[in-house]
């Protein structure tokens, strides 16, 4: 799945006006592998932002398939620690999410803190139809690895 810079702007308009609102005050979005999200990631926190209050972001790294969770996960827990203090519900946002196992450790880890399901909203602009994780709002589902316009060839995706 090729997507140029049109698809993507379509995308994420269309995947933004099915968002629900949320309190701007008291709403994070984690701006998941901030390397190929932040587009999407940015457009949310405007497109969700009311009188005058942008929802915060945080960046959020995950590993490449084959690379080991274990420091991003702690890294995460880490920085997470403060969120119950300021946010009632979070956005996870990617622009893809192909596996899920990123999501999933990150859902747990939120859970674990005292977050319930209602108050975590998971979005991906494309979702791999083989993800075991199934977001809550995807701009696009795909049966073939997506392409983005900017990228350059990875070998982590081979």
């Amino acid at each position: 799945m090729y997507i140029d810079f049109v698809k993507e702007h379509n995308l994420i308009q269309s995947l933004l006006k099915r968002l629900p609102k949320v309190d701007p005050y008291f709403t994070l979005v984690l701006n998941v592998s901030p390397d190929y999200s932040s587009t999407v990631a940015m457009q949310t926190a405007h497109y969700l932002s009311g009188n005058g209050k942008m929802l915060d972001m945080h960046p959020v790294d995950v590993p490449y398939p084959k690379e080991s969770k274990d420091l991003y996960e702690k890294q995460f827990k880490e920085d997470s620690k403060i969120f119950t203090y300021r946010y009632d519900k979070i956005i996870l946002v990617e622009a893809a999410v192909l596996s899920g196992n990123n999501y999933t450790w990150l859902k747990e880890i939120l859970l674990d803190l005292g977050y319930e399901n209602d108050d975590i909203i998971t979005v991906s602009l494309v979702e791999m139809t083989t993800s075991k994780f199934k977001c809550d709002y995807v701009g696009e589902h795909t049966d073939t690895m997506p392409e983005f316009y900017w990228e350059r060839y990875n070998s982590h995706w081979d």
